[in-house]
């Protein structure tokens, strides 16, 4: 895996727990919010757009823009580039959380619904049931732990990170 900062390529292998978005990269996204062709935005940041173009192609294939070619073609966020946008960074590691709360119908939904409007994306879950409470693991990509805590504050008794 290759690191990206700002265009600049590192052939060191690290650990990337989170994508950041900064500098050029974070400005030709901005700039896809309103512009759709590289000659447009390499204008507008006084670049060549064959520059415009290879930061385009690593955001491509990173799914964070999608490119259509003719008369109507160009380059157009994905529901992912967005998100980046405005949460300024993504979680590129899955946490494993285990829920303690007491049961009632509608429990998960809730929950479900809480972690998404945070940005978070639940890629498993298992529940038991002990007594009146029930416990539920959840494996989530795209959630900071301490945003997470403060959402869920409500609805549950217990919150740990495995």
């Amino acid at each position: 895996m290759y690191g990206i900062i700002d265009g600049n390529y590192s052939n060191k292998i690290k650990p990337v727990k989170t994508m950041k978005l900064e500098g050029t990269t974070k400005k030709i996204m901005e700039l896809l919010k309103y512009h759709s062709t590289t000659k447009e935005i390499a204008e507008h940041l006084n670049l060549h757009p064959k520059n415009v173009d290879r930061y385009v192609r690593v955001l491509r294939d990173l799914g964070l823009v999608m490119t259509k070619k003719g008369k109507n073609g160009g380059v157009f966020l994905t529901k992912e580039g967005r998100y980046l946008i405005e949460k300024e960074h993504i979680s590129l590691i899955t946490t494993k959380v285990q829920v303690v709360a007491e049961d009632r119908i509608g429990l998960l939904a809730d929950i479900s619904s809480k972690i998404s409007k945070i940005g978070g994306n639940i890629l498993s879950t298992t529940l038991e049931r002990e007594h009146n409470n029930v416990i539920i693991w959840l494996v989530i990509e795209n959630i900071e732990f301490e945003e997470l805590k403060e959402v869920l504050k409500n609805d549950v008794k217990k919150l740990v990170i495995l």
